[in-house]
């Protein structure tokens, strides 16, 4: 059972019929006031005065220039057709270039943007090709994409302030908030018609439009869907996490419904249960959208079409990921064979050509003119696809130890007094062991890690551990505490000294080399290196340490979607023991054998921790028929144009 459940429900009672009621009400005596106002409407031919009401509206309109997104009124973007599909050729697009210092390298190249309105794009490639650039660009409208379409890009956290979750996602949509106001003024007579640019009509009109009634329910079901308590909902924003903040912009966004939206790396932040709930949503989306992610099991289920970086151009492959996947290869498998024949057909050519070009005059003619068709095979060459060199990760692990190597007995846990995570936990883990902890965000799975790592000291019970084991641990917060000014060269060798080990330049290369950080890139000083290449930098840190138990605590952000299957290869051979916490589905199915699943905590009940008996699939559907019973799939879709 979930607390997020009662604002939606309770927002739902308020009934949108009786505020359209009240709202006609209003309307009608609107128009009472307007025509007992000697003179306030234009009657027979008073052309003069209709005309001079007409300008007035018209300079008080273009004197307030508002500076959000109109997608209703009379000052909305015009578009001359209902076309709504995109088409832009030549783009060329270079590293830094959009929000950055620019003179990086060269990105895209004469590239094509082709969006078909109302499609759910995946966008994927490997780290560095540029895929949140290309959001970027299209965002800030560095690439010129319609100016009537509405475009909103979801790649940072929203600021902190005094504002309640709830109340920071209803202002998002600033039209809305706009109008509102407009009625409030034009209702109290702070303003006139003609001051605010916009008659009281059509105020009421388009807030009609927009299905404003609807829009707490909207925000609240949607907020719920990521999340959130009922409390959550009414907390201000500044007092919570960069992770929270940056669902709070992603619910934003869900709540406009804009005509584009862009989301980076939209699930980075979500748990099993944020990340389910997401998926069917944008599943019943009616827009355009456009994700980068690295989960493919998300991209499976969400998108229809996808678009590939590769070699600074845009692909364009109809299906999910894994339909593209086998799309590519069979194409591949195709230019392969007829390239195979080509060369054959060359050689044959070739050979005749250099038997019989000066021999008898007939076999010379026919070499010339085997001439003409070996230049026409070599000007009909098939280009090859290939792909990068495949990245491969290596965790070496240290002798195993017999079991237990961890004993968790009869523990309970909370960091403020009297408010238990939760209690009676009983366990262990051993150098076979294979476990995915899934669970809401906020449940304490990251705690549960720390436990484990004596981070944290249980506040009942106790956790035995062998007294040889050596545990590494691997989590975002790790990658913050790197220095950034020295090179990942510099940083092992600074681990080795720490423990008294010779300090050794080739050591140090070997470990870096086994997570593809080699050549110039292990020189390069840490900040210069992206989110993902920190990562692989922490991973050859936890590799050197040659652990007999890994924990990982979602170590899948930043990376691209083949350095998450080299990764699950490496767990695979890894001879240790792995507890991992993430929300990646096509990690968990391909390294864990439990699943545990921990209970955020209700009210006086302490949270608790479970073995889920049954698949990852199965732990999916069960989600997926929690959100049917608890309504917080069905969003009304907004009339707008």
């Amino acid at each position: 059972h979930r607390g997020d459940l009662p604002i939606a429900s309770q927002h739902l009672t308020t009934m949108p019929s009786d505020a359209k009621a009240k709202r006609a009400e209003k309307r009608a005596s609107a128009r009472q006031k307007k025509a007992v106002e000697g003179g306030a409407v234009p009657q027979g031919n008073d052309d003069a005065s209709l005309a001079s009401t007409e300008t007035a509206a018209s300079a008080a309109a273009a004197a307030r220039k508002n500076t959000f997104f109109e997608r209703t009124g009379k000052n909305a973007a015009q578009r001359t057709n209902m076309n709504m599909d995109i088409g832009i050729q030549g783009i060329t697009l270079y590293a830094g270039q959009v929000g950055g210092p620019g003179g990086g390298e060269e990105l895209l190249d004469r590239a094509t943007l082709a969006l078909t309105y109302g499609t759910n794009y995946g966008m994927v490639g490997r780290n560095g090709v540029g895929k949140s650039t290309l959001l970027r660009a299209i965002a800030c409208r560095f690439i010129e994409v319609p100016s009537f379409m509405h475009v909103i890009h979801v790649e940072q956290e929203c600021s902190g302030d005094d504002r309640s979750a709830l109340k920071t996602v209803l202002e998002a949509d600033e039209e809305r908030e706009w109008l509102l106001r407009m009625e409030k003024e034009l209702v109290e007579d702070v303003i006139t018609e003609e001051e605010a640019g916009i008659g009281l009509n059509e105020v009421y009109e388009r807030l009609e439009e927009m299905d404003s009634d609807a829009a707490e329910t909207n925000a609240a079901v949607i907020l719920a869907g990521l999340g959130f308590t009922k409390e959550m909902m009414e907390q201000p924003t500044k007092e919570f996490s960069g992770g929270w903040r940056m669902r709070i912009s992603l619910g934003k966004a869900l709540f406009v419904k804009p005509d584009l939206l862009l989301l980076d790396e939209p699930t980075n932040h979500l748990d099993v249960f944020a990340c389910t709930w997401l998926e069917q949503f944008l599943v019943q989306w009616e827009k355009t959208v456009v994700t980068v992610s690295h989960d493919r099991g998300f991209l499976n289920r969400v998108t229809t079409n996808t678009i590939f970086i590769h070699r600074k151009r845009l692909w364009y492959y109809g299906g999910s990921y894994d339909t593209f996947l086998k799309v590519r290869a069979e194409r591949r498998a195709h230019s392969e064979s007829i390239a195979k024949s080509q060369s054959r057909r060359k050689a044959d050519l070739t050979n005749f050509i250099a038997r019989f070009g000066h021999g008898h005059k007939k076999m010379a003619r026919q070499a010339q003119s085997r001439m003409k068709l070996l230049e026409r095979i070599q000007g009909e060459n098939v280009e090859l696809d290939y792909d990068d060199p495949y990245l491969r990760l290596d965790f070496p692990a240290a002798q195993n130890l017999p079991p237990p190597c961890i004993s968790v007995m009869n523990v309970s846990f909370g960091y403020d007094e009297g408010r238990l995570l939760y209690e009676d936990l009983n366990f262990g883990i051993d150098c076979d062991s294979r476990v995915a902890i899934v669970g809401p965000n906020g449940a304490g799975k990251s705690t549960m890690l720390k436990l484990l790592e004596a981070e944290v000291i249980p506040v009942t019970g106790g956790i035995s551990r062998h007294p040889k084991l050596r545990i590494a641990k691997f989590t975002q917060h790790h990658l913050d505490m790197f220095d950034m000014d020295i090179d990942p060269v510099t940083h092992m060798r600074k681990l080795q000294t720490a423990v008294g080990e010779p300090d050794s330049i080739e050591e140090s290369r070997k470990y870096l080399g086994r997570f593809g950080l080699s050549g110039d890139l292990a020189l390069r000083p840490i900040k210069t290196l992206s989110g993902g290449q920190k990562s692989r930098l922490a991973f050859a840190e936890l590799a050197w340490r040659q652990p007999h138990i890994l924990l990982l605590d979602e170590p899948t952000n930043h990376l691209d979607i083949e350095t998450i299957e080299a990764m699950a290869m490496a767990i695979n051979k890894f001879a240790g023991g792995v507890v991992l916490v993430s929300h990646d589905e096509r990690l968990i199915q391909l390294t864990a054998d439990e699943l545990w699943h921990v209970e955020r905590r209700e009210g006086d009940k302490p949270g608790s921790v479970t073995i889920f008996d049954g698949s990852f699939d199965e732990y999916r559907e069960m989600l997926q028929d929690k959100f049917q019973s608890q309504n917080l799939l069905h969003v009304g879709m907004a009339k707008r144009k």
